[in-house]
């Protein structure tokens, strides 16, 4: 009869959830599963809202990836509007964006992945941790921190606000910065870039030591991402995704993603999976990796020429951990970006007017990790009637149920339960879920790891937080 271990909850991600891992009679790994324990239940908190308060409603979803909920909600309003931002407003929310994913990323690889690369994912639990980074490299962390404080600076000037931005509205931007504080932030790229530079190395010799879990971390599935006539892009394009053997490539509007996605609940868990629609439905994978997969290019230089050298060392199949390299080039191409679009501004103007009628309003953008979708139905008065949201973590679940599968099978059986917890937490984290948007516990959460046999359980290895 087989048995089950489970990790409960899994720490250093945004949300909580824990992982169960089957096991058979002989004592491997047959099975893994994330389960989310929170229910979210946006969806139905929405309904009879005022459409045109989306934008500001949306962002307060999550307090990570606020700036993704606020700019995916304008771009369904004004798809369902059928009309664009003037060239000035489209530049400034591409600086409000570069902000945001600077400040995402560099949270993901440096604070939440960043002790298990800078320290080890077989470190001791109560020093592989942020703060003990602080400690042990103090001139590191400070970079760390002044990286991502760079973006939220740039999402404060720009949005209006540092966590929830208010400035991006249907039709444009309700703000353009001070020119001053343009400059700053063309300043801000700079130095962005600097410690770009610096940091990369470091993460390159983190990333080598954990070479080993190459295949353990290799995705089985294609990248779905936008893209933009073959260009990385973040805010509008198609939907892409290659050819393989799931069929043949397939390209199609963000609004039309119900005819090529499907979610489906799985058990044991709040967030449902998403797949491609045919006969069979098939999985893939979103997030920084499967952008660079899409796109032949950044259309920065510094980016373009780090992605030519990331493919190079590249082969065929896709492994998790490129995640994290991925991220790191698409900072590069953030700062270049913010550091430029100050001095393509042309004082133009910010919005053309719109109004709202009945209808149904859905559009699509990249967040930080992936594919986010918002899809409204208002009525006459501009009310909600049905909502749908696909945030990104969702569309990687499948993936992420591989990853834990294959690193929970190569350290089961091991008799260090340290490495155990930490090497599943740390599959997970290479695709920096997001799951219950934002509630976080600063430095050692709880753990919990139960086996089972046959849907009984026989041991549970826990840490717990102190009171």
């Amino acid at each position: 009869m087989g048995q089950t271990i489970v990790v409960s909850p899994v720490t250093r991600i945004e949300g909580h959830a824990r992982i169960a891992l089957d096991l058979d009679d002989q004592g491997a790994v047959t099975k893994g599963h994330l389960q989310v324990l929170e229910i979210r239940g946006f969806e139905k908190l929405l309904l009879g809202m005022e459409l045109s308060k989306m934008p500001l409603m949306t962002a307060r979803l999550c307090g990570v990836c606020p700036a993704a909920h606020h700019l995916a909600s304008v771009t369904a309003i004004e798809g369902g509007l059928g009309v664009a931002p003037p060239a000035d407003a489209a530049l400034l929310r591409e600086l409000l964006y570069a902000g945001h994913i600077l400040h995402s990323h560099a949270l993901s690889n440096f604070v939440l992945s960043g002790p298990d690369l800078f320290l080890g994912i077989g470190a001791p639990p109560e020093t592989r941790n942020v703060f003990h980074l602080l400690v042990a490299d103090p001139d590191l962390a400070k970079k760390i921190l002044r990286l991502r404080s760079l973006g939220q600076r740039t999402v404060e000037v720009v949005g209006g606000r540092g966590i929830h931005p208010v400035t991006v509205i249907p039709g444009g931007m309700s703000f353009r910065p001070a020119p001053k504080d343009l400059e700053t932030i063309a300043g801000w790229g700079a130095e962005a870039l600097a410690l770009l530079a610096e940091l990369g190395a470091v993460l390159q010799k983190g990333l080598a030591a954990l070479a080993d879990l190459r295949d353990r971390l290799a995705i089985p599935y294609p990248p779905l991402a936008f893209a933009r006539d073959g260009r990385h892009t973040f805010l509008g394009g198609e939907i892409v995704v290659p050819a393989g053997s799931h069929g043949p490539e397939r390209r199609f509007a963000p609004a039309a993603y119900a005819e090529h996605l499907v979610e489906h609940a799985v058990p044991g868990s709040y967030m449902k999976t998403v797949r491609l629609r045919g006969t069979p439905e098939a999985s893939f994978f979103v997030g920084p990796l499967a952008r660079l997969r899409v796109s032949a290019s950044l259309s920065t230089p510094l980016a373009d020429q780090k992605l030519q050298a990331f493919r190079e060392r590249q082969g065929p199949q896709a492994c998790a951990l490129d995640n994290v390299e991925a991220r790191w080039i698409e900072m590069l191409h953030c700062a270049e970006r913010m550091a430029r679009i100050p001095v393509e501004l042309q004082g133009g103007p910010l919005a053309i007017p719109v109004e709202i009628r009945a209808g149904r309003y859905a559009g699509a953008i990249e967040a930080p990790r992936g594919l986010l979708v918002h899809d409204y139905t208002a009525d006459a008065q501009g009310k909600l009637t049905a909502v749908n949201l696909i945030v990104a973590t969702q569309n990687n679940y499948d993936a992420m149920d591989h990853a834990v599968t294959s690193v929970g099978g190569h350290f089961a059986g091991r008799g260090d339960d340290n490495l155990l917890l930490n090497g599943m937490e740390f599959a997970l984290r290479c695709y920096d879920p997001c799951l219950a948007c934002a509630t976080h516990l600063a430095g050692r959460m709880p753990l919990e790891v139960e086996v089972r046999r046959g849907g009984r359980t026989l041991r549970t290895i826990s840490r717990r937080t102190a009171p």
